[in-house]
């Protein structure tokens, strides 16, 4: 009987270890993530910012005029860990609440743990027109968004970020910009469609990000669909 009670202790002292080695390794791996992205904000090694320390605005400083600082390369921090730049408002109008819109984005994807370029739509050499393509909704400020993907009803089209990461939920990280950029179709050569550049940690990102604890850094324009 002894000898079955030792058993157990130390299968159970087993498992009690097992599952602290594993939340050490996921700690291990957040705080990797964490000091990548302060790496990244004081030295960026990626994409148009390429060299141009950030100078991070607090989100209470930010809602006083929402306006980031081209010159100053001022990004937003929000309590969520989501870091977001306005280079354009954009033309049109901003998504109003109870509203439903179609929304075209194209964007450069940067592994900001790898140091390098993940995922683009955005290729000046691509022949066709490219695009990822969502639908959203705007209740109450909470922004419901959807890629379009050719299993939708009366829908042929499939941008990459669904087929790539195997879900069509649009990442929280993609959808904090709707609440301050206008979404619109420029009618005029004067005028032009919003454009964003983010850094979303791994909880506000895709389900890969989210799952291997990676942050991104991101350049997206936004246009209003048909």
């Amino acid at each position: 009987m002894k000898k079955i009670f030792y058993i157990a202790l130390l299968a159970l002292v087993g498992i009690t270890m097992y599952s602290c080695e594993d939340y050490e390794s996921y700690a291990e791996k957040r705080e990797y993530e964490l000091s990548r992205i302060s790496s990244f904000i004081n030295n960026p090694t990626l994409g148009e910012i390429k060299g141009q320390k950030i100078n991070v605005i607090s989100e209470d400083e930010f809602l006083k005029d929402t306006v980031t600082d081209l010159t100053r390369n001022e990004f937003v921090l929000f309590s969520d860990g989501v870091y977001m730049q306005i280079v354009r408002r954009g033309c049109g109008s901003v998504l109003k609440d109870g509203e439903c819109a179609t929304v075209l984005c194209r964007f450069k994807e940067y592994n900001i743990n790898g140091d390098s370029l993940a995922l683009l739509n955005d290729n000046p050499l691509t022949q066709q027109a490219v695009f990822e393509k969502f639908d959203v909704q705007n209740t109450s400020g909470t922004f419901n968004a959807t890629f379009s993907t050719m299993e939708d009803q009366n829908d042929e089209y499939q941008g990459i970020m669904a087929s790539r990461y195997g879900s069509a939920s649009v990442p929280s990280g993609w959808r904090k910009p709707l609440s301050y950029i206008k979404l619109g179709r420029p009618a005029s050569a004067d005028e032009e469609i919003a454009k964003v550049r983010l850094i979303v940690p791994d909880d506000q990102g895709h389900a890969v990000a989210n799952s291997n604890q990676v942050a991104f850094y991101y350049e997206i324009t936004y246009e209003r669909g048909l």
